[in-house]
């Protein structure tokens, strides 16, 4: 007995290789207008069902660390977003000083015009409990870890089932 797939099988690999291919040119303007890129991503649509796998499978862990890749560079432009947002308040802080210390409340520069306004009405809220609830926000959103401990504990919770999720496909690396 052969461990290799039956000719059905391998056409059915193919096909929902082939499938995945139409998407993400579908999807992904980048590799649709970018033959090598998605050469490079996928490999050429020949060989063996394995070796489509070990490429599909590659491929998939490539994106991934792209992804993480991307992730971290975002988080350090927000650092950075910060760093220049509190660094423009502290600007604007002390150009306010410099004009209040100069009695100033208009200055004009060929590049630009600053002038002091009056400041506008705001809220401050000084007993939260004492607000009554039509000007209140409330956000009701389901607890889904609690539900799930009491639907795995065996009570009803009206308005929820456990439902399976499909299987999925864990990759380890070596």
């Amino acid at each position: 007995m052969s461990d290799a797939p039956s000719g059905y099988r391998v056409e059915q690999a193919l096909a929902a290789w082939m499938a995945a291919r139409s998407r993400l040119l579908a999807e992904d303007s980048e590799l649709a207008h970018d033959e090598a890129a998605l050469s490079e991503l996928l490999g050429p649509e020949e060989g063996d069902v394995e070796l489509i796998l070990a490429r599909t499978l590659r491929a998939a862990r490539h994106s991934k660390s792209m992804a993480d890749a991307a992730a971290e560079q975002i988080e350090d432009m927000q650092a950075r977003k910060a760093r220049y947002l509190r660094r423009n308040e502290t600007m604007r802080a002390t150009a306010f000083a410099i004009m209040d210390a100069m009695g100033r409340t208009k200055v004009e520069f060929p590049d630009m015009t600053a002038s002091v306004r009056a400041g506008q009405p705001s809220v401050i809220v000084t007993d939260e409990d004492a607000i009554p609830n039509i000007y209140v926000r409330t956000e009701r959103k389901p607890d889904k870890s609690t539900i799930l401990s009491a639907l795995k504990s065996g009570l009803t919770v009206e308005g929820c089932e456990l439902g399976n999720a499909p299987p999925s496909l864990s990759l380890r690396t070596k």
